[in-house]
């Protein structure tokens, strides 16, 4: 069981799972999950929905003591899943994933968002041009050529975290929703207040995790963030063992 304000989160690299790991992970699915993992055409790209699903149910199945399988979910009208409730009310939760890693942000009080970046992969500057602020542009601008590419995906993650957290997915348009570093934060105009409350509620967590990713993590409201990068095989380890909630995974 969790302390109230505390949010979890557990990446892990899908490249270290084991072939004889992948069915038991598979398994935790439910059809129609397995099924949208098929349509994946490369291997990669189906391993790392498969992994980040699995996570998923493997983090709630730790927190709650619910079973991994007996998890059942809908989508919100802004595009962002949830759980459905078992005999207790869910936790909130969150999933990213891209090429070598997946995360998801779990707590029993706070909605957050959550996005991870190949923070090596060529930068699309083009998007910059329509999705940044022009405040956001002008930083880019500032920093050495070398060191543009993952300021591009500083803001990135950023704001895709904080439009995940909200729920209202890319019906904003990135443009009116500005962060900033030195602290972390975020400003937008007083329209996007009715929706998205006070500016200075919202808080933010960056990291980079290895030399190829950068993840950010974005909330409302006071809560500590607790983050560890674990293998799936473990992990799917110890949710056999019943262990007692996530703060025990992320303390070992």
């Amino acid at each position: 069981m969790t302390d109230e304000n505390e949010i979890f989160v557990l990446t892990a690299r899908p490249n270290e799972i084991g072939d004889e790991t992948w069915p038991r992970l598979s398994s935790l699915l439910d059809d129609s999950e397995r099924q949208r993992a098929a349509r994946f055409v490369f291997d990669r790209d189906r391993q790392g929905f498969i992994a980040a699903h699995a996570l998923k149910r493997l983090m709630l199945a730790i927190e709650t003591g619910i079973a991994a399988t007996a998890w059942k979910f809908e989508t919100a009208p802004g595009g962002k899943p949830y759980a459905l409730p078992q005999n207790e009310t869910p936790p909130f939760f969150n999933l990213s994933h891209c090429d070598g890693l997946v995360a998801c942000a779990l707590s029993r009080t706070d909605p957050s968002g959550i996005d991870v970046e190949c923070s090596d992969r060529h930068a699309p500057f083009a998007v910059a041009e329509r999705h940044y602020a022009p405040e956001e542009q002008a930083w880019l601008a500032t920093l050495p050529e070398a060191e543009r590419q993952t300021g591009f995906f500083m803001l990135w993650t950023l704001k895709e975290a904080f439009i995940k957290a909200t729920g209202k997915g890319l019906a904003q348009p990135l443009r009116d929703i500005i962060v900033g570093f030195d602290p972390l934060r975020v400003h937008f105009n007083d329209t996007l207040a009715a929706a998205f409350g006070d500016p200075t509620d919202w808080r933010f967590e960056q990291s980079q995790i290895g030399p190829r990713h950068l993840f950010a993590v974005a909330w409302r409201g006071p809560a500590r963030v607790m983050c560890r990068t674990i293998r799936l095989d473990w992990l799917l380890e110890r949710a056999t063992e019943n262990t007692p909630g996530l703060a025990a995974i992320v303390a070992e």
